[in-house]
């Protein structure tokens, strides 16, 4: 049935009304929407002229000059910034015309490509053009190179397009000339910006009276500038107090405020622009071209000095002549900082804008603290640390700020003269730039070295750091640290108990710092002038004191020869330990599982793997075994033992803990000659890199223990494969980055391709995943200590005993004890340290007398442990390691003296 021809003409005129209502309603709404954010269409595409700009920029480009006041002129220049709408540009252009006055326009290129004929009108009528910009935006300094080139390029090209010729001048609105953007707008083409002295508030001028007012007192000279675009802000722009301390919390306000109503009365642009050119007329003031005034090569924005008042009795030769020697005062500031400022650009160029490392922690297997200090405001509080530091033998790093050096310098001589370091400390500014930071730095080197101190240690302690901050420290060839732990939070600040401060900064699993953290602490934010050497106390005696190892027997402050404690030291003394440093790539990622590892492709099937290189656990039952078959499982292994007739035992320990626990054992370990086995959890160890080198540098092998500790209990092999096999990869590429290069005697490296399963849970998946990431052996052991669930010393050593001896009290050759470096496992270092006592002081016929290895001297020359006729009898211990030399070929780092 076909529709009548009445229905098809009404269809049809719905379908224009929603058109309709598509063009003039809702694409209206989206335009106003979007209507702020800057869009660079193509229509002026610069990609050809990029290119030439940058190598332009390449080259030693001399900067673009700046026009600016000039005292000596009876004459002022006016500037219109921004294009008007077409109706606005024509009664300006006939105002223009009737009262005969010379201006200038700053047009923004997008606004120029939407309104050809109201530019040509300009052109044609004789007006000065200039680039205001693509999009007229603010704060033009502060953009990246690209995006100012872009900005620039693409505005000069559309006014070339419509007029012919490119634009000399340009201006941004609420932008410093400094000399990188300088540089950039010559490039461009451009040969000057144009610093505007004197703004035009439009709604202030509402009649003849106020603008004869106005013109009257404007300094002869002078450029004055009428804003009629509205400025786009595209950067991030934080307002906010200079040199601010840390917020302290607020409680929110829920109130919700009603939003004020714009009550102001706005003038007209044509009739104030009117009333200023009849005020000017009257006066008999002369306009002139922007060309006609002074030409600079300015190289900052230093706000000249403001022309005087002169009395009534001051005739205007003598008003005049006084503007001139403030202006030749003006001029010896610019040549003073064109020349500071010139020579940061020749570092920066040399520098290639290459950004400083700013690392939170200093790469180091040194037994060491750092102390850092910053906020020197309160000398009262800065001498008690100063004190605190003298009696406890303990050396920090104070970092000084410029405001502070000028305040105070013989309080920072006084800390110079107790011994500590004194570095550099940057403030957090809200305009600051790669200038502004290189000026910081040179000052605090010059006032230093007057002092008797050299340094290029540098910190911003609080405060967003910009990657023009470190930049600048690049550049000045500076080094750049933060703090591994902030002691200061914004809401201790009126806290009187330190142990609160403490609790709360460190939690309830921080039980130690650890070697090579920065801990930094702020000695003008707490309102108790007492509480941050209190606090200082605190994180001493129970966060870096604990870390030595003290049992009833082994005190190091009675036993020379116990090396567990770490020292408090300053960061510069820190680094003066070469040999103990080592290079750390922060942003490196580890996810990329090599597959090349594969046993495969050495000559190993799957099956051989499963059988050979699998050492388990009688307690690995049906329950915690998934994908096997019956027979698979009956060739798996459950003794947990390494084939060998010696007394033999292998100590394991699993998972990570702090220094607190860790050093305890590896001083313990290292007391007695004995090497082990570290089956590491590396979720948490980027945390704290130096603690795993400083395991793999005493000697002991270093395993994995997986990423995040997920047992292989999934029976599905698809889905379970996948999930295990970036898992066991992740935690490969980590241990082998931290301690691949570290190179024991026998010639291979700490890190060992050996594998503990998450709860002893086994699974073919599992095991697959680790046979295609490389890992040789899968180690469950023959005995778990449950260390972490001992409630006392005694029946901790009496575990250890059940898993090194029979009931006969020999010892059970090849016996592999699981143990934990956690700081759950508070008994272990003690119970291990005064078994291996008892068992150096048996004698060599002993049966209960015991060798303890590291699983790497018998899991090595295609250990098979399916063969239970093989024997390994090498029982030679191993001495500690040495690393390849920092730089050499062989070696995963290479030093760059950090």
């Amino acid at each position: 049935m076909r529709m009548p021809k009445t229905k098809w003409i009404f269809l049809g005129i719905a379908v224009i009304i929603i058109l309709l209502l598509y063009k003039f309603w809702y694409l209206d709404y989206k335009i106003k929407a979007y209507e702020d954010i800057p869009d660079l269409s193509n229509e002026y595409n610069v990609e050809a002229e990029m290119p030439q700009a940058l190598e332009k920029l390449n080259t030693d480009i001399e900067p673009a000059t700046v026009y600016t006041k000039d005292p000596t002129k009876n004459a002022i220049a006016l500037t219109f910034d921004g294009l008007p709408d077409p109706a606005t540009t024509d009664k300006l252009l006939d105002l223009i015309e009737r009262y005969d006055m010379k201006v200038t326009f700053f047009v923004e290129g997008s606004n120029a490509a939407g309104d050809k004929e109201s530019v040509l009108k300009l052109y044609e009528q004789g007006i000065t053009i200039g680039n205001y910009t693509y999009t007229g935006v603010q704060y033009l300094d502060k953009l990246p190179q690209d995006a100012i080139l872009e900005q620039l390029l693409r505005t000069q090209k559309a006014l070339d397009v419509l007029t012919g010729t490119e634009p000399e001048l340009f201006k941004a609105p609420d932008t410093s000339f400094v000399v990188p953007l300088l540089q950039v707008a010559a490039a461009a083409n451009l040969k000057s910006a144009v610093k505007t002295d004197v703004f035009i508030n439009k709604d202030a001028v509402k009649n003849d009276v106020d603008a004869v007012n106005f013109i009257n007192s404007v300094p002869q000279g002078s450029i004055v500038s009428l804003r009629i675009g509205t400025p786009t802000n595209i950067i991030t722009y934080q307002e906010g107090k200079i040199d601010d301390k840390p917020a302290v919390d607020k409680q929110p306000n829920l109130a919700l405020k009603e939003e004020k109503k714009d009550t102001a009365v706005h003038q007209n642009i044509v009739d104030v622009v009117e009333r200023l050119f009849k005020a000017i007329q009257q006066r008999g003031i002369q306009t002139v071209e922007i060309r006609d005034l002074r030409e600079i090569e300015r190289v900052d924005i230093l706000t000249p000095p403001a022309a005087p008042t002169p009395s009534p009795s001051t005739s205007g030769k003598v008003a005049m002549l006084f503007d001139y020697i403030a202006d030749k005062a003006d001029n010896i500031l610019f040549n003073r900082a064109l020349a500071a400022t010139a020579d940061y650009n020749q570092l920066r160029r040399m520098n290639n804008h290459k950004l400083a490392e700013n690392p939170k922690m200093i790469y180091t297997t040194e037994q060491s603290v750092c102390f850092a200090f910053a906020g020197l405001t309160k000398p009262e509080v800065v001498y008690k640390t100063l004190d605190y530091l003298a009696k406890n033998n303990i050396k920090g790093t104070f970092f000084v700020m410029e405001n502070e050096m000028r305040a105070n310098p013989q309080m920072v001589q006084d800390i110079i003269n107790s011994g500590n370091e004194v570095a550099i400390g940057l403030r957090s500014l809200k305009d600051s730039n790669f200038f502004t930071v290189c000026k910081q730095i040179d000052y605090m080197q010059n006032q230093l070295a007057s002092m008797g101190v050299q340094t290029n240690l540098v910190m911003q302690p609080w405060g967003q750091i910009t990657d023009e901050t470190r930049e600048a420290v690049s550049a000045m060839n500076c080094q750049m640290v933060s703090y591994t732990l902030n002691i200061v939070t914004s809401k201790h600040q009126d806290y009187t108990s330190a142990l609160d401060v403490v609790n709360e900064q460190f939690g309830k699993y921080v039980y130690s710092v650890g070697r090579g953290w920065i801990i930094y602490f702020r000695l003008d934010f707490y309102n108790d002038n007492d509480l941050v050497v209190n606090v200082m106390d605190l994180v001493k005696r129970h966060k870096v004191d604990n870390i030595a190892y003290n049992s009833f027997y082994d005190d190091p402050k009675i036993n020379s020869n116990n090396d567990s404690a770490y020292t408090i030291k300053s960061i510069g003394d820190v680094l003066k330990n070469k040999q103990a440093l080592y290079d750390f790539d922060e942003n490196k990622r580890y996810d990329d599982v090599d597959l090349e590892n594969s046993l495969q492709l050495q000559g190993l099937n799957f099956n051989e793997y499963i059988h050979q290189r699998y050492i388990g656990n009688e307690a690995v039952e049906d329950s915690n075994v998934f994908g096997f078959n019956v027979e698979e499982k009956q060739f798996q292994d459950i003794s947990g033992k390494i084939h060998t007739d010696k007394p033999v035992v292998f100590f394991t320990f699993d998972d990570w803990g702090t220094d607190a626990a860790i050093n305890h054992l590896l001083y313990v370990l290292r007391k007695h000659n004995v090497k082990a086995t570290f089956f590491v959890l590396t979720h948490n160890i980027m945390q704290n890199p130096n603690l795993l080198r400083a395991i793999a540098l005493d000697g002991h092998d270093i395993a994995s223990h997986s990423e995040f500790h997920n047992p292989m209990d999934d029976s599905s092999f698809e889905t379970a494969y996948e999930g295990y096999l970036l898992d066991y990869g992740i935690s490969y590429n980590k241990l082998k980055y931290l301690a691949g290069d570290i190179i024991l005697p026998d010639g291979t490296a700490a890190f060992k391709p050996y594998f503990r399963a998450p709860t002893l849970t086994i699974s073919k998946a599992g095991f697959k995943a680790l046979y295609d990431t490389g890992y040789e052996y899968i180690v469950s052991g023959s005995y778990s200590t449950h260390d972490y669930d001992q409630p006392s010393l005694e029946s901790m050593i009496n575990d250890i005993k059940k898993g090194i001896y029979d009931r006969n009290g020999k010892v059970k050759n090849g016996a592999v004890l699981v143990m934990h470096m956690s700081d759950l496992s508070v008994y272990t270092p003690t119970a291990l340290d005064l078994l291996l006592t008892i068992n150096e002081q048996r004698a060599d016929n002993d049966p209960a007398k015991f060798t303890a290895l590291p699983l790497s001297a018998y899991l090595k020359n295609n250990y098979d442990q399916s063969d239970y006729s093989r024997k390994n009898n090498d029982l030679n211990s191993r001495p500690v390691p040495e690393i390849n030399p920092i730089g050499s070929e062989n070696s995963l780092y290479h030093n760059t003296g950090y």
